[in-house]
């Protein structure tokens, strides 16, 4: 009789444990979820979204923030075309991209303050060093 018990009840939490496993979440929130291709943003949404960010991590006035998101969608379009004209290909046209952001720069360098451009180039810096998996490293001169 105990082990027809002990079976019964090691075979009842064998089931239990993989009926809890074949759940299934109902609606996925991951990462991967939300960037389908479904959601891709318009060159204008992206523009807006990056000038909206920039306004509030460097303080931008209203009349910079306007000036900025201007130049946000132009550089978006061109993007867009670089994409069109050279496809998949990075190396196609890299001096004429290159060439591009220079331009950029110099135009984001106009609008923003030197105290504003000087904290802009701290974040990319700091962004980069996360992207590549660690904080940066001092760079030392010998």
């Amino acid at each position: 009789m105990k082990k027809t018990l002990m079976l019964l009840a090691a075979l009842s939490f064998a089931t239990a444990g993989t009926s809890f496993a074949q759940t299934a979440p109902a609606a996925s929130t991951t990462m991967k979820a939300q960037k389908g291709k479904g959601d891709r943003k318009t060159p204008a949404q992206k523009a807006d979204h990056k000038a909206a960010k920039m306004a509030k991590e460097l303080g931008l006035t209203a009349d910079q923030e306007a000036k900025v998101e201007q130049l946000m969608l132009a550089r978006q379009q061109e993007t867009a075309a670089f994409k069109a004209k050279y496809g998949t290909d990075k190396n196609a046209g890299r001096n004429e991209m290159k060439a591009s952001h220079e331009k950029y720069n110099a135009q984001l360098k106009q609008i923003l303050t030197p105290e504003q451009y000087a904290k802009m180039g701290q974040l990319k810096a700091e962004h980069r060093g996360h992207a590549k998996g660690g904080k940066m490293k001092a760079k030392t001169k010998a």
